[in-house]
């Protein structure tokens, strides 16, 4: 069926309705024509009469007729009253002078909901300051006629030149008389003016216009918040409201020459489906805004808390309760707008995309149009920020490739383009059972969730075209979920795709009041069981239970299933779901003063780990829920209860390591599980000597492998020999490699290894670094090549080995003689040349026993090595470090000690060391 076909019955039903409706007007204003009635009588009758065809629209309109055939149905009443009462004006005249009356805006479109503004314009034949007398008056005599039967009019009076000028001195007034309509009057006039009006007016400033048309995009878009998941919604001015439509229309007016939809269907911008739902949502945001205007007796956008039950009865759903009525309504509502939302935006991608080709085009544009940077991989386009498909068969020959497809935009900070997206909806019945349970994709699904700082804007990627909820079913029952509390501020998935950008938003921040969520963050060692508790935290309120907490769970342990999460990781994302309004509710409703209460609250979160984890998560989900929700009442009762809880905790540690060495001794069982009978002795070894928080979530199978890579380390003889044994896991669904690196510890150790993987420009993603009891030092590093690779090449892997066992048998060497210092090799692709917030911390506060470091700046090679060095040239010992990269962000911290183990005390000395980190990274004085 084609989209005329499916058309032709609501035109049908409109060309009758006004068939009608002058049948009725012949009849019922037969007197006011004749001349029959006085002045009063004939107003009297005018008003009678739109009073009855009024309340039949509004009948047709309880009777459940679509948003649009009741806005044309007032339209065409209007047209008809004014028609006559044109009619009647120029009755009284023997000549029929050159006027015509034009309608603008909605009304100029054919549309006018109940309380809707009419906009009219007096086309005149000559300038309005220079009207013969009888015409001014004959217009006046107009505007009475209307005010007097009961119009609210805005009004203009104009000559054609005067619109044309209007038109260019102001984009607004331009698309005001883009939707121009002939109600009545000269013909021939009108005719004129949108002949001129078209040739000066839209054929030319196209790119001003549609600059305009983007910036009322964005200004609008911001002021919603970007979303269409609001609690209260504007029904025209919000984020998939009628306003975008109506946008959209004005673009293709000036762009194609026509405001009908279909000739975007015919250029291939838009598919026959995706206009019949933008189609469809209109309509049904008509019908919602009538339903608003019938309500409140006027103009009325906003979709109140109180009248979405109203409104929801009034559409007859048919659900028993209000609550289930109001939340089938809105979840309608929101997929609806969300729908026009996504697919205007769309469009005005794909009209930008084409502006922007058709600058380069031309040859004084040659060298721009060659300089435009493509990339081609795993047939995918890189183009000017937007990945595009090589073909239109990528993902039958390989639909895993969907998902590598969302990484490759995680990894080089890509949109998806227009043609991309249409790809994936095309193909959504391939993510199917098989799809999920795939090793493949979830290994990079992990990998996704891994980077720390940019993972929700890859997450938004994946639900707008519908992959991620249908990759997380569980997921996917909350979409456009509405949640019936008061400080709920968007809909189930749009709450927590923000509490995720929430956690994102913390790397780099600059932000004092947020340091210590900042230092949580960056201190969570598992990123991927905290992102994904996040995902699943809410899930269970689509499960209809009475605490949604336990429907969470249940498809927690679900979900942790088919992703094959075992162990601490799972016992964690249990504990996170299943907890996640603990710390609120305790902070909240107890007395957080009572010890006893305190002591609750420290058996169930047991560790100092798990209480600071769930602080980030109550932080993440209050700033996700609304804005005003994290109050600084709040905030100081969570902070109090953490702080109590951490001393608790600290002073009845021993009741909680009997759990850990059994967590401990089952870890070392399925070691040696996975290794020969002759190697326990080893595997025994190994774990009395490395140090508890090595064994905190590492799997059995990292385990052996790092016990194999000792036993092939040869023991310690001398100083002038540098044994070392290297280990490369290459990890490529998740984009890296791990290289483990066992060898005896020495000076200058960390800084030489650093050395050697700068040599052969390597990108640390994090590390850990372990010493054991014998001396024996374990390295891990995760690295990949500056392209987001795994490092495959294995005459680089022999360079490094090489270049490693040189420089660690040398007691000074120069750096400079590896590597040069080739700053923003890594430097994020999306971030647009923005500062990025740099910092240096040094402090006696942190740590117990060692003074820290930490570090926040742009990554680069080498800039490891680099700290390293600055450590090392100060005299100092580096006890522990956590190093990881965040969203391009270098986020280090360094806990280090003097030669005697202690902290630093001597003040000048944390000064320098101060003033040397802030110099190595590019701190300037007053950053």
């Amino acid at each position: 069926m084609t989209i005329a076909e499916i058309d032709a019955p609501c035109t049908h039903r409109m060309s009758a309705h006004l068939k009608t409706l002058q049948a009725h007007a012949k009849t019922a204003l037969k007197p006011a024509v004749q001349g029959h009635l006085s002045p009063a009588e004939r107003i009297a009758l005018y008003r009678r009469f739109l009073k009855i065809e009024e309340h039949r629209i509004k009948l047709r309109h309880r009777a459940g007729a679509g948003g649009l055939e009741i806005a044309n149905a007032r339209a065409e009443l209007l047209d008809v009253v004014l028609r006559s009462l044109f009619d009647l004006a120029l009755s009284k005249r023997k000549e029929a002078p050159v006027l015509a009356l034009v309608a603008l805006g909605g009304y100029g479109r054919g549309t006018l909901n109940p309380g809707s503004d009419i906009d009219l314009l007096f086309l005149l034949p000559r300038a309005s300051n220079k009207l013969p007398e009888d015409l001014s008056a004959l217009v006046q005599e107009i505007l009475y006629l209307m005010w007097d039967v009961g119009f609210k009019v805005g009004h203009a009076c104009r000559s054609i030149a005067e619109c044309v000028e209007q038109a260019k001195a102001d984009q607004q007034n331009k698309t005001a008389l883009i939707d121009a309509r002939l109600i009545a009057g000269d013909k021939k006039l009108f005719g004129e003016f949108q002949t001129r009006f078209d040739k000066e007016c839209l054929t030319k400033g196209q790119e001003a216009f549609f600059e305009l048309r983007r910036q009322d995009l964005r200004t609008r878009h911001q002021k919603f918040s970007k979303t269409v998941f609001l609690q209260e919604p504007n029904v025209k001015e919000g984020c998939g409201g009628m306003r975008d439509y109506h946008n959209i229309r004005w673009v293709a007016r000036v762009k194609r020459g026509t405001t009908d939809l279909r000739k975007l269907v015919d250029d291939k911008l838009l598919t026959a489906t995706a206009l019949r739902k933008i189609e469809a949502a209109y309509d049904f945001l008509n019908r919602v805004r009538n339903e608003l205007h019938y309500q409140a007796g006027r103009g009325s956008d906003q979709l109140t808390l109180r009248l979405q039950g109203v409104v929801a009865t009034d559409f007859h759903y048919p659900e028993r309760s209000i609550l289930r009525r109001t939340e089938t309504f809105m979840r309608d509502y929101y997929r609806h707008t969300r729908s026009l939302y996504q697919h205007t935006n769309s469009l005005m991608e794909a009209f930008e995309i084409e502006q922007e080709e058709m600058a380069v085009t031309g040859l004084k544009s040659f060298l721009m149009l060659r300089s435009k940077k493509r990339e081609e991989f795993d047939s995918f386009i890189a183009r000017d920020g937007r990945i595009y498909p090589l073909n239109n068969e990528i993902f039958d020959e390989d639909p895993n490739r969907m998902m590598r497809m969302f990484q490759q935009t995680q990894l080089r900070g890509l949109r998806l383009s227009p043609p991309m997206r249409r790809l994936i909806k095309a193909h959504r019945e391939d993510i199917d059972r098989p799809f999920r349970y795939s090793k493949a994709n979830r290994e990079t699904f992990q990998a996704i969730l891994e980077r720390k700082g940019d993972v929700a804007r890859t997450l938004r990627q994946m639900h707008r075209v519908g992959f991620l909820g249908r990759y997380l079913p569980e997921f996917g029952a909350l979409d456009c979920l509405v949640q019936h509390e008061f400080f709920h501020r968007y809909t189930a998935d749009e709450h927590t795709l923000r509490c995720i950008e929430e956690l994102d938003a913390l790397v780099g921040t600059d932000d004092p009041k947020k340091e210590i969520y900042r230092r949580l963050f960056h201190e969570a060692q598992d990123p991927y069981a905290l992102y994904l508790a996040l995902i699943l935290h809410d899930t269970g309120r689509a499960e209809n239970v009475r605490e949604h907490t336990d429907g969470s769970a249940m498809l927690a342990s679900r979900l942790c299933n088919r992703l094959q999460v075992h162990g601490p990781r799972r016992t964690l994302i249990m504990f996170l779901v299943d907890h996640h309004l603990t710390f609120w509710r305790f902070a909240t409703t107890r007395n957080i003063e009572d010890p006893d209460v305190v002591a609750e609250f420290a058996r169930i979160v047991k560790t100092k780990e798990r209480l600071d984890l769930l602080l980030l998560f109550s932080y993440a989900d209050s700033n996700g829920t609304n804005t005003e929700t994290w109050s600084s009442w709040k905030e100081t009762l969570m902070l109090q209860l953490h702080s109590s809880t951490r001393i608790f905790l600290k002073e009845g540690k021993e009741r909680y390591t009997a759990s850990i060495r059994s967590e401990k001794k089952d870890l070392k069982e399925q070691v040696k599980g996975q290794l020969k009978d002759e190697e326990d002795p080893a595997v025994d070894e190994h774990f009395r000597r490395m140090p508890d928080s090595y064994f905190r979530f590492r799997d059995a199978a990292s385990v052996a492998a790092h016990v194999k890579a000792v036993l092939r380390l040869e023991p310690k003889k001398d100083e002038d020999v540098f044994d070392c044994s290297l280990q490369w896991i290459d990890m490529p669904e998740k984009g890296y490699t791990e290289l483990v690196i066992a060898t005896h510890d020495r000076p200058l150790l960390l800084e030489k290894i650093c050395c050697a993987l700068a040599s052969e420009e390597l990108n640390i993603l994090s590390a850990d670094f372990f010493t054991r009891t014998d001396g024996v030092v374990l390295d891990i590093f995760r690295v990949c090549t500056t392209n987001f690779e795994p490092v495959s090449d294995l005459a680089l892997r022999k360079r490094l080995s090489t270049t490693l066992k040189e420089v660690g048998l040398l007691e000074k060497y120069e750096h400079a003689r590896y590597f040069r210092r080739r700053p923003n090799l890594l430097r994020p692709k999306d971030d647009h040349g923005m500062a990025f917030p740099v910092r240096a911390y040094v402090s006696n506060d942190l740590h117990p026993n060692c003074t820290a470091i930490e570090i926040q700046a742009v990554d680069r090679i080498g800039l490891l090595h680099d700290l390293f060095h600055a450590i090392n040239t100060h005299g100092l010992n580096t006890a522990n470090a956590r190093i990881s990269t965040e969203k391009g962000a270098a986020m280090d911290t360094f806990y280090v000690t003097t030669r005697d183990g202690e902290k630093v005390g001597d003040d000048a000395l944390l000064d320098r060391l101060q003033h040397s980190i802030e110099d190595l990274i590019g701190k300037k004085d007053g950053q």
